[in-house]
């Protein structure tokens, strides 16, 4: 429902992917008008906004027609480029328009050292870490200070599994990545959750509770979230607790996707913040009153948050294109289809079908969390046999 004491605005989006699709999606609800700067107004996600901008994120011409065109920018990736920052930071500064979440929470967490780095200052719990700049005496201390094996990720731009990988002992430092690079210990027995943080420019505060993340093995994608997650009211309370503090400490407007370790000892770490909407917030569409997209909006446009509280069980699937799907060149329209045992199916519109990219989502409601996994495993086996039928 719009809020009728808030004045329509226009959002600006920067990146054209799923997530800046859903955002256009949720905004109409809103009253919210969106220009999404896009490098192809023919993709799905600018088809779904009001109005696009056809170019690079860097095109300074480009950026200055955003600016000039939106009351509020936002992102739906971090990894912005830095002359665009400091255009936006120019045009923020003379008061021609607001980006949010704050600028200085983007260049932080945009880059892995970086953002480890203020995690330690702001004694946010996070696992040990160096930061090395590819020397081989600096890896070999590194491996002695971390211990085998520990994770190496790239500073910029690796996601979905990309720019991370496992160094198991002192005979695989020859595979390490050149250059800056971030090294981590590895968590060992431990389980992924996630919190949602939502902050509003007035300080209003809510979240959507923590969620159970499983990732795809070889790629280290994100497979499955559910929800309610399966730990204990005082781990609940501690994941919420350390969220809160860093989204706090950033300043953040908007959500922010709050990914951590849950250690075999029930300590909850860091791992790292996402300062958009977030993959392990899709279920809440169609489990929560309010959905993480329409709470980003609410937050940017400078509206009073809606509910986040979990009103089902859920759980999601991500559709990953496997070998299988590849090879069937598997593609569909973007839009939603009924699936079986109560399930939604996203599809995204994504061409082609490169390995392990996103095409879409199963989100699925039931009794509990777990029969809400089984219905979206089954009906991804079911989408997998219709595309080897085809």
């Amino acid at each position: 429902m719009t809020d009728e004491s808030v004045q329509t605005k226009t959002v600006g989006i920067i990146g054209d992917g799923q997530l800046g699709m859903l955002l256009c999606e949720a905004a109409p609800g809103l009253d919210i008008a969106t220009v999404m700067l896009t490098g192809d107004r023919n993709c799905a996600a600018a088809q779904k906004a009001t109005s696009a901008i056809e170019a690079a994120m860097d095109n300074a011409q480009a950026v200055a027609e955003l600016i000039e065109r939106c009351d509020v920018i936002t992102y739906e990736r971090e990894d912005i480029p830095e002359a665009t920052v400091a255009q936006l930071r120019a045009a923020e500064t003379t008061g021609l328009v607001s980006c949010l979440p704050p600028l200085s929470a983007i260049e932080i967490l945009q880059d892995k050292a970086k953002q480890k780095i203020w995690l330690a200052e702001n004694k946010l719990a996070t696992l040990p870490f160096v930061i090395t700049d590819g020397d081989t005496d600096q890896l070999k201390n590194a491996g002695e200070t971390l211990g085998y094996p520990f994770v190496q990720k790239a500073l910029r731009g690796g996601f979905d599994g990309r720019g991370v990988q496992l160094i198991r002992s002192v005979d695989e430092l020859q595979k390490a990545w050149p250059g800056s690079t971030m090294l981590e210990q590895f968590a060992g027995d431990f389980k992924e959750i996630a919190v949602l943080v939502v902050r509003g420019s007035n300080g209003e505060t809510t979240h959507f509770g923590p969620v159970d993340m499983t990732f795809e093995t070889d790629y280290s994608v994100l497979d499955t979230v559910s929800a309610p997650a399966n730990i204990s009211a005082e781990v609940e309370t501690a994941a919420t607790t350390l969220a809160y503090r860093a989204v706090e400490a950033l300043n953040g407007v908007g959500v922010f996707g709050v990914e951590m370790f849950l250690l075999s000892d029930d300590r909850v770490l860091i791992n790292e913040i996402a300062p958009r909407v977030h993959n392990s917030g899709h279920y809440s569409i169609e489990a929560c009153a309010s959905s993480q997209f329409e709470q980003h909006l609410r937050a940017v446009a400078g509206m009073p948050l809606g509910d986040s509280s979990l009103q089902t069980p859920v759980a999601m699937r991500n559709l990953l294109c496997t070998p299988a799907l590849k090879e069937q060149g598997i593609h569909r329209q973007s839009g939603t289809e009924d699936g079986t045992d109560s399930a939604i199916v996203y599809w995204y519109g994504k061409s082609p079908a490169r390995l392990m990219r996103k095409l879409g989502h199963v989100t699925a409601v039931a009794a509990s969390a777990q029969d809400a996994l089984a219905a979206t495993h089954s009906n991804w086996n079911r989408i997998q046999e219709e595309a080897r039928s085809a």
